[in-house]
């Protein structure tokens, strides 16, 4: 009796947690959108803040602040950010070769609304987990393209920046595509096409 009191006692803790961190998954969704947006607004700062050293290290006073290097990184840097969505997406796309005119989106929107359908629990607890990997990866993303803007300014460590950006980008990569990462590795350990997504009902 009281053996079952106990399991009873432990399902039930399982299954208001795996609710808990489903109920806070479907925010991830929200959050990602706002990181993304940020990461967009960011870009334009990083132009203008381009184009200003570039107008600036003319004069004699702001010669050693701004260089011709650091405003030339910014304009190439600025955009590229703006457009980070876009890239990270077709990087992912080519790289594992997953079709995004479907559902198959590597942003935790995708995963947080396929919580709300309902079915299995534990498929939704897997569903939480990757969007929150995604949001993280987003944020690496919106930091990498930061370090990689101020990695030409005077007195910052250049190679600790572009190393630290490349490092952040390859690990924002990673994450955003994470399903992606584990689907191809489950391909290859099981024989089995889609082991992972099709779980998902991805």
């Amino acid at each position: 009796m009281g053996e079952n009191t106990v399991v009873n006692a432990i399902e039930a803790f399982a299954g208001t947690f795996i609710g808990i961190f489903q109920s806070l998954a479907l925010e991830f969704g929200i959050i990602n959108q706002f990181v993304i947006f940020f990461i967009q607004i960011m870009g334009f700062v990083i132009s203008i803040t381009g184009i200003m050293h570039l107008i600036k290290m003319k004069k004699p006073e702001y010669s050693q602040k701004y260089t011709a290097e650091s405003a030339v990184k910014r304009l190439a840097v600025g955009p590229i950010t703006i457009l980070i969505e876009g890239l990270m997406l077709d990087f992912s796309e080519s790289v594992f070769g997953d079709n995004y005119s479907t559902n198959a989106i590597p942003k935790a929107m995708t995963y947080s609304a396929q919580i709300q359908s309902g079915g299995d629990p534990m498929a939704g607890l897997l569903l939480a987990i990757v969007a929150f990997l995604v949001l993280v990866g987003w944020i690496a993303a919106g930091r990498a393209m930061a370090a990689f803007a101020r990695s030409s300014d005077p007195g910052q460590d250049g190679y600790a920046l572009t190393k630290s950006g490349f490092s952040r980008l390859f690990a924002a990569i990673i994450l955003c595509s994470f399903q992606h990462v584990m689907d191809d590795l489950l391909e290859s350990a099981t024989g089995t096409k889609g082991a992972f997504s099709s779980q998902l009902n991805l």
